[in-house]
């Protein structure tokens, strides 16, 4: 449950320190383009830590394309589409629904062990 918490967790992490460089891009100032990008830049440090501490539950391999693929789903869907209001085209919606069907397999492919709590001896 704690490793589930920590994907969701960096994937909005990360998805709103996408949003703020992206913000930080249009902007037409220098310092509204700096403050942007250094608040893009601290939420995707905290991004980081958490990955960090999701790769102390998980293994790699399976801890890589949950939290990848969490992140793209996470910027495509409700970055580009919530925030900026672009419009995704039928490939890219399929594009979503491969990564998440590649998440669902990467979740299964796991060992059951890979998501219990590890217990001090």
């Amino acid at each position: 449950m704690r490793s589930a918490l920590l994907v969701v967790v960096y994937a909005l992490f990360v998805t709103a320190a996408n949003v703020l460089m992206k913000l930080s891009a249009g902007a037409g100032a220098f310092w509204p383009f700096v403050l942007l990008l250094a608040a893009g830049n601290l939420l995707g440090l905290v991004g980081i830590l958490t990955y960090t501490l999701l790769l102390r539950a998980l293994p790699l391999h399976v801890a890589f394309p949950l939290t990848r693929g969490a992140t793209v789903l996470g910027v495509q869907l409700a970055a580009s589409v919530i925030v900026f209001h672009e419009v995704l085209r039928p490939t890219e919606i399929a594009g979503a629904a491969l990564v998440a069907a590649g998440i669902v397999l990467a979740g299964l492919g796991a060992r059951r062990a890979d998501f219990e709590e590890e217990k001090p001896s």
